[in-house]
């Protein structure tokens, strides 16, 4: 049972490592816009509607001429809403912030009990469970009560 354990372990962990692999290399670089490339887009009134992460670290972008929303990274909100205040001002452009998802807040707020669990319950698998703790059911106790006194 313990071996078994150790490579599911393993093959979870290959798994992980073999989607993250993936996903970098299938990572699309058409839907992605620099954030000079968004500032110049900006300035230039080819930006319709920018959508802002929940965080304010990613930026959605739907540009005026084409169909599909582009995605940048933001190092200062602030900074972007200086740049883009005169255009906003002259509802060129239109800036929303996405809100999070309930799901995700009650996810992240459990993830560490989630995994202190998991972590227990494995460790209790790997440990041999209560076999050796010296309770009622352990091997030493039933031989001292089968000895005559």
């Amino acid at each position: 049972m313990k071996n078994s354990i150790k490579t599911l372990a393993m093959w979870l962990v290959i798994g992980i490592i073999l989607i993250v692999v993936i996903s970098s290399i299938i990572e699309n670089t058409d839907n992605k816009l620099a954030y000079s490339e968004l500032l110049a887009k900006a300035e230039a009134g080819q930006v319709q509607e920018i959508t802002l992460s929940s965080d304010g670290t990613k930026a959605e972008v739907k540009l005026k001429n084409e169909n599909f929303a582009k995605e940048v990274n933001i190092p200062s909100v602030d900074n972007l809403m200086d740049s883009l205040s005169n255009n906003m001002k002259a509802g060129t452009i239109k800036v929303t912030e996405k809100s999070e998802s309930i799901w995700m807040i009650i996810f992240s707020l459990l993830t560490p009990f989630g995994i202190l669990i998991i972590f227990l319950i494995f460790w209790f698998i790997l440990m041999g469970g209560a076999q050796g703790a010296g309770g009622a059911g352990s091997r030493k106790n039933n031989d001292i009560r089968k000895k005559p006194c």
